[in-house]
């Protein structure tokens, strides 16, 4: 499958770096663009003259994931314009160094304002982040990717309801409607909700319950393991006018069930739409 980077949609190939490119410094996003100044495609003025410089942050994740973000960091003025002096000399440009406060909001971390030091180490790229929070140490991987919405390369370990964890495919972007989410790309969509069960009955009974008004015709398949019921079942749909595959999965546990309807055109999707019924784990 064929993943888009969301920020600039060019084709993601490496699975071992991910690039992610911050748009601006959290102080000016919504400032109009017309109000910003950008004398280099590394330097951002705002309106009220303060300055920024981006810079790469590579940030280590268990695994051996490298996500480098292009992150800003906010500079003084004099070293701005040493900056832009030096922006297209190569010889001059790989001794730049600079310093400042980080100047975007990462999730999952606390690190807008914090104090950072960047300097070039190759005369080809950004400036790389030298001192900054994030460097200290390896991250969890599919906490840290789980915060970000757009394709990737990678599939990430997503988490619901506390008790719930479910694996978003590589290249399929996360989409947050009130209590349900969307994991969508181009031909295939996954729906997952997650559901109480307050009357205290058993999960054959709470998955009879959801599944009143479903035809019972349908292919179903049932697995019991232990604790926790598995259930399945195939559907051919008209929405909006074409024919898709519906796979709706269910998996049950007393007082809990998660729920994935996965939708594809293509019939040879149907293994993919199990993996994902097959990614479910319970944590609680």
């Amino acid at each position: 499958m064929t993943v888009q980077c969301g920020c600039c949609g060019a084709e993601i190939t490496s699975t071992d770096r991910i690039d992610y490119r911050l748009n601006r410094p959290e102080q000016l996003i919504g400032v109009p663009g017309e109000q910003l100044g950008a004398p280099t495609g590394g330097l951002l003025v705002g309106p009220d003259g303060d300055t920024y410089i981006r810079c790469l942050l590579p940030v280590q994740l268990t695994g051996g994931t490298e996500l480098v973000f292009g992150a800003w960091m906010q500079i003084s003025k004099v070293d701005a314009m040493y900056a832009h002096a030096v922006w297209d000399n190569d010889g001059e440009y790989s001794n730049l160094r600079v310093s400042g406060r980080f100047a975007n909001v990462i999730r999952p971390w606390d690190v807008l304002g914090v104090q950072a030091e960047a300097a070039v180490l190759n005369a080809d790229e950004l400036p790389y982040f030298t001192s900054h929070p994030l460097l200290e140490r390896d991250w969890d991987r599919d906490e840290v990717l789980s915060r970000i919405r757009h394709p990737l390369p990678v599939p990430v370990r997503e988490k619901f309801g506390e008790v719930w964890t479910i694996e978003r495919t590589e290249g399929m972007r996360c989409l947050i409607e009130g209590s349900t989410v969307r994991f969508t790309s181009p031909g295939r969509t996954v729906t997952i909700d997650v559901y109480r069960d307050l009357t205290g009955g058993s999960p054959s009974d709470f998955l009879g319950a959801v599944l009143d008004g479903y035809p019972a015709n349908a292919e179903h398949s049932v697995e019991h393991d232990g604790e926790e019921l598995r259930h399945a079942f195939w559907l051919s749909e008209v929405i909006y006018g074409h024919e898709e595959q519906v796979f709706h999965g269910h998996v049950v546990r007393r007082g809990t069930m998660l729920s994935v309807r996965c939708v594809y055109r293509y019939p040879t999707d149907s293994a993919w739409a199990q993996h994902v019924l097959n990614s479910v784990r319970y944590i609680g």
